[in-house]
């Protein structure tokens, strides 16, 4: 244990701390900190790292990792088990665009609270609501781990505040049959020009079926492109899902089939209704493929590439449409037709039936009125004041 006055271009002088210590696990240790002002400074710091030690308390040594460092290692070590390639895919471009320049750069030990409140707040300024929450997601996980692993003591980011959204919206864009009519009738119609006009009119025979298992299933693009014939029992009204298409940051040609889905929950078991076990029928009929939906030579289908098609004619008909506005859909008609929200959270496999009714139901205001009319409803053994007499 040793105080040490070292040369100081800035103050002339500072101290510098060097205890060696026996951890929790009986092994030697040693911490060092320097850049304290006075001596008597540097003497406290001490005591407080010598009761620390005697008392078997893990003490922080950031080994003067940066962010992007503890990041990386983070991504590395418990992000390859944790998440899917999207997700990581998505965790890196985050931290690529929006911190590694020139926040990343910063020792981890050194950025407290106020700095990070700081930086989110600058950053919420030039952006929307939800690229600083992603940002602060990010945050959030590189911080735990930094905690863990014991490079810090205290998480900052369990203390930050993300002014609300100001363009929160009440409820998610679904869409009408009618407007998804319209799209599915305009995909009848491929180009005239092509000269592959037959394996046009199957790619989009292709866009059809994903609309439809999408509209009366409410799973995700990424899951219902990675479907095979045999993940349905027709017969008895079940499809299992399985799998999803891995597409983010690759090129059309890297594309491939995952059994990592996005949560545990994702992976099973689900009834589906008699109509689309029909309409499916017909169409394994037709399509000679393993794939349910694939192009003319039964291969993946490039999500980007249908989703841009579908974005186009969407617009030619005039019609806001995103694939993902058919989950909302299934989703708000099950809460209107008033299934119980854990039966709608199994059939779109959340992990948890918050997630179900805090993002994915969004009752209209027809429900509200419904529910109070029907509650103040006049009856004969209602008891309420007759407000007639006021």
């Amino acid at each position: 244990m040793a105080i040490t006055k070292i040369k100081s271009k800035k103050y002339g002088y500072t101290y510098q701390v060097d205890v060696r210590y026996k951890d929790y696990m009986g092994v030697t240790q040693r911490y060092v900190k320097s850049g304290f002002r006075t001596k008597a400074e540097a003497r406290k710091h001490e005591a407080s790292i010598i009761d620390q030690a005697s008392s078997k308390s893990i003490i922080p040594n950031s080994q003067g990792k940066t962010i992007s460092d503890v990041f990386e290692e983070y991504m590395e070590i418990e992000g390859e088990i944790k998440y899917a390639p999207t997700t990581k895919y998505n965790y890196r471009k985050i931290h690529r665009l929006y911190v590694e320049k020139n926040f990343g750069k910063k020792p981890i030990a050194k950025v407290d609270y106020a700095t990070l409140q700081k930086y989110i707040n600058d950053i919420y300024k030039k952006n929307d609501y939800s690229t600083v929450w992603n940002i602060k997601k990010m945050f959030a996980v590189t911080f735990k781990y930094a905690v863990r692993v014991g490079y810090i003591s205290h998480n900052p980011v369990r203390d930050i505040i993300i002014p609300p959204n100001p363009k929160q919206e009440k409820k998610l864009a679904t869409i009408s049959d009618e407007d998804l009519g319209k799209i599915i009738e305009r995909l009848h119609q491929p180009p005239p020009h092509n000269k592959r006009k037959e394996s046009v009119a199957f790619c989009f025979k292709s866009y059809e079926v994903a609309l439809i298992i999408g509209r009366y299933t409410g799973l995700r693009l990424s899951e219902v492109l990675a479907l095979k014939k045999d993940d349905f029992d027709l017969d008895n009204h079940r499809l299992h899902v399985r799998r999803r298409i891995e597409h983010a940051g690759l090129q059309a040609k890297d594309i491939y089939l995952s059994e990592r889905l996005k949560t545990k929950g994702s992976k099973s078991v689900v009834e589906i209704n008699k109509k689309l076990c029909v309409y499916l029928k017909n169409w394994f009929d037709e399509n000679p493929y393993d794939l349910v939906v694939c192009n003319s030579d039964g291969n993946l289908i490039y999500p980007r590439s249908m989703t841009d098609q579908l974005r186009k004619i969407a617009k030619d008909v005039d019609i806001k449409f995103h694939f993902h506005m058919l989950r909302h859909t299934f989703a708000t008609e099950l809460m209107m037709a008033n299934v119980k929200p854990v039966v709608v959270k199994d059939l779109l496999r959340h992990s948890t039936v918050n997630t179900t009714w805090n993002v994915y139901t969004h009752p209209h205001e027809e429900i509200y009125k419904e529910t109070i009319d029907s509650v103040y409803k006049d009856t004969e053994n209602s008891v309420s004041i007759d407000l007639s007499n006021f």
